[in-house]
């Protein structure tokens, strides 16, 4: 393995995400391109509505994205950061077609098949367009036994 993409979004499965592709780059010596793709803001808020929101959008994805390049710095893995815009499933695939990826990581929200054909699934939609293979990094909340 050569090179991995892995998507995140800042959220707990995306953070989950980029762990699991570590942890698959390091010992291989893959390099690893971590991506953070964005919705556009609508256009309808107004130019000072929508230069705020993107402003905010831009900020945040920055930040996922250097504290994921640290990460990967801390484990000795090379890491470079793409900030995209778009459908996030339709560019996660273009952007691994294009590097050439070994491998595509994503997180999951764990939403079940039900909540997940209503709310939409990105790992779901990077699943089914995808021409290589993709591991959904799924963290499940530990189970309960009663004594």
């Amino acid at each position: 393995m050569k090179q991995i993409v892995v998507a995140t979004d800042g959220s707990e499965h995306g953070r989950h995400a980029v762990e699991l592709a570590l942890d698959l780059a390091a010992p291989t010596g893959a390099e690893l391109t971590i991506v953070f793709v964005r919705h556009a803001p609508p256009p309808l808020l107004g130019t000072p509505y929508y230069q705020h929101s993107l402003s905010t959008e831009l900020r945040h994805a920055e930040e996922v994205a250097a504290f994921a390049e640290a990460q990967a710095r801390d484990c000795g893995v090379e890491a470079e950061v793409e900030v995209l815009e778009g459908e996030p499933a339709h560019r996660i695939v273009e952007l691994a077609r294009a590097r050439e990826a070994d491998l595509i990581v994503v997180g999951s929200r764990g939403r079940g098949s039900v909540a997940g054909t209503l709310l939409g699934s990105v790992s779901r939609d990077v699943m089914q367009h995808a021409d290589r293979p993709v591991l959904v990094a799924a963290r499940r909340a530990p189970r309960r036994v009663a004594a």
